[in-house]
């Protein structure tokens, strides 16, 4: 993604550019699909008590990724990869802020755990850790959330993943209502998350917000 956005930069291309944002995800598409897919192994580690992260919260931040990236993203590229959502003229969210989001929390967990494990947790990178996503997670929903929108009217125009009547089962499915349903769960799900974050942060960092050794890994 580096690379692409170099180039961009050095094109004079916008970070809003179509062309952009299809360099971005040609660039990024193979190591992002192997990369989130194997996160699935996050949430056995956790069933399995290697690490202790709760498994609920483990599944859920899993589970919200893998979906936008094979089920919105990789379902709909000529939307997701080539458009952004502009929100009160200021704030465009596209795929870059989202791989923007994601790559720097994952940069930052891991980075911290690798610290830990030769026995060393520095200041910056514990308040890294705990304080990083009041920023990273909301831009990460919002961008998510961006590219449902995106995917929504190819989706219902193609009628992906959707199973029309008549069919054998006499069943039918329309993915759009599904997609629709699962930003519903968005609702009460980034709050939980956020709040649990916050907590953990405050146990680790206290009121004032500063670095210190960490407590408890998550």
């Amino acid at each position: 993604m580096v690379t692409a956005l170099v180039g961009a930069a050095s094109s004079g291309l916008s970070l809003t550019s179509p062309v952009l944002l299809s360099l971005v995800w040609e660039s990024c598409e193979l190591p992002l699909k192997i990369s989130q897919s194997v996160a699935i192994m996050e949430v056995l580690h956790a069933m399995l008590g290697i690490v202790r992260s709760p498994v609920a919260i483990t599944a859920t931040q899993v589970a919200s990724r893998l979906w936008i990236l094979w089920g919105i993203v990789n379902l709909t590229p000529e939307s997701t990869t080539t458009s952004v959502v502009t929100i009160g003229g200021v704030l465009n969210l596209s795929l870059v802020t989202l791989l923007t989001a994601w790559c720097l929390s994952e940069i930052i967990r891991y980075g911290f755990f690798a610290l830990k494990e030769v026995g060393s947790q520095p200041g910056f990178m514990v308040w890294l850790r705990y304080s990083g996503f009041l920023v990273l997670y909301p831009l990460g929903v919002s961008s998510e959330l961006a590219m449902v929108w995106l995917a929504l009217p190819v989706i219902r125009l193609k009628g992906l993943w959707s199973i029309a009547l008549p069919n054998p089962i006499n069943f039918a499915l329309s993915y759009d209502v599904v997609c629709v349903l699962a930003v519903a769960a968005y609702l009460p799900g980034f709050p939980h998350l956020f709040t649990y974050m916050l907590k953990q942060r405050k146990k680790v960092l206290g009121g004032g917000g500063g670095g210190g050794s960490a407590k408890k890994s998550v």
